[in-house]
């Protein structure tokens, strides 16, 4: 069995006596199982990228199943495995930390439905108040691509921002995480990546 901690976009192993930071998320694998353990204060972003990593993982093992418990809701299949402590803390995660990796232009989209049913999708500028209650959005960060779903986004715009961003990640054989964002659930710091993003733009 290997217990990984979610630091950014990589694993980091752990070692017995395992201590799990409530604001953190983990990766327990054993012959069997792929487990992702979110704490009960971890970020969108850190449950984003234990999904994404455990997708890797599994493409190169097929026989592991992906399992998802929440602290406090273990089942006792998990508490079997092995003795753990909860504290209080997290690790810096993408939302808290951004960084331009390439030479590329980044790009905010919006996906509006008409009165008449069309879809139609269009570049924006790359402001926070770009983000309308009204839509969905794909902001295309290269290897970070964020799907923001408006509060009142109707089901065909929600669907069409999706099929946008996996897209993009099969363009890009790089796999990009590919984070969805519901405004109601926004992390805190999620304005302040947004206007890092539109500071590093090429484009400006």
């Amino acid at each position: 069995m290997n217990v990984y901690q979610v630091v950014r976009k990589e694993l980091k192993r752990l070692s017995e006596p395992y201590t799990f930071l409530n604001g953190d998320v983990y990766l327990v694998i054993t012959p069997t199982n792929i487990w992702i353990w979110l704490g009960s204060k971890s970020y969108c972003d850190d449950r984003a990228v234990g999904a994404w990593l455990s997708k890797v993982i599994e493409e190169d093992q097929k026989e592991l199943l992906i399992k998802t418990v929440m602290e406090g809701e273990e089942p006792q299949e998990f508490r079997d495995l092995m003795q753990f402590q909860v504290k209080e803390g997290d690790t810096p995660g993408f939302l808290k930390h951004f960084e331009k990796k390439e030479d590329v232009d980044y790009r905010l989209l919006q996906i509006i439905q008409k009165a008449e049913g069309m879809i139609e999708t269009k570049e924006i500028p790359i402001k926070y108040k770009s983000l309308k209650s009204g839509d969905s959005f794909v902001l295309d960060a290269w290897d970070e691509i964020y799907v923001w779903i408006g509060k009142k986004s109707q089901v065909r715009e929600k669907y069409e921002a999706g099929k946008i961003a996996r897209a993009l990640d099969v363009e890009r054989k790089r796999r990009p995480v590919v984070y969805t964002i519901d405004e109601q659930d926004e992390p805190k710091n999620f304005k302040e990546v947004v206007e890092r993003i539109a500071k590093e733009d090429k484009k400006k």
